[in-house]
């Protein structure tokens, strides 16, 4: 009988190391989803950060539209004082994003692609969130420059109403 007193620690033993190996395993995973939810969260304010950065900038770029040529010529001194287009969401007094302007590939070949000058009254709007430098996220859009006509009512042609010339 004394042989067997030291097999029921020995199973006490096992057990109890495979629960602090469990609770071991329970505790990394848990804190790994933890983490895991803070990078989602994270990266979809990122996300929201940069859109309201493009919300905001796309009046101001389409409104100066004339000025386009200047923002895209990569000298600095010629931009205007609000370009790069900056924004502080939170009131912290830090920026929260950048907005810049680029060319878009408007030159035909044989022409080759000049990135300093616009040609069909389109450019890229490109918003970056810098809140969240670990989850950085930037947003891109194409804006276009449309000029305003006029549609009168009963115009030559099909005009407005559709009138088939009936003047």
């Amino acid at each position: 009988r004394s042989s067997e007193a030291g097999a029921g620690i020995a199973v006490i033993m096992i057990l109890i190391v495979s629960l602090i190996g469990a609770t071991g395993l329970t505790v990394y995973l848990v804190a790994a989803d933890t983490r895991s939810t803070q990078y989602i969260s994270t990266a979809r304010a990122a996300l929201f950060c940069a859109e309201a950065g493009l919300s905001a900038a796309r009046p101001l770029v389409g409104n100066n539209q004339g000025s386009w040529d200047t923002f895209l010529d990569a000298d600095p001194n010629n931009d205007p004082a609000w370009y790069p287009y900056t924004g502080d969401l939170d009131g912290d007094g830090v920026d929260d994003y950048i907005v810049t302007v680029r060319d878009n590939d408007d030159e035909l070949p044989p022409t080759p692609n000049n990135p300093a000058q616009d040609l069909d009254f389109s450019v890229f709007v490109t918003s970056r969130c810098v809140r969240y430098p670990e989850t950085p996220r930037t947003i891109l859009e194409l804006v276009q420059f449309i000029a305003a006509g006029h549609n009168y009512r009963n115009q030559s042609g099909q005009g407005a109403s559709n009138s088939n010339n009936a003047n």
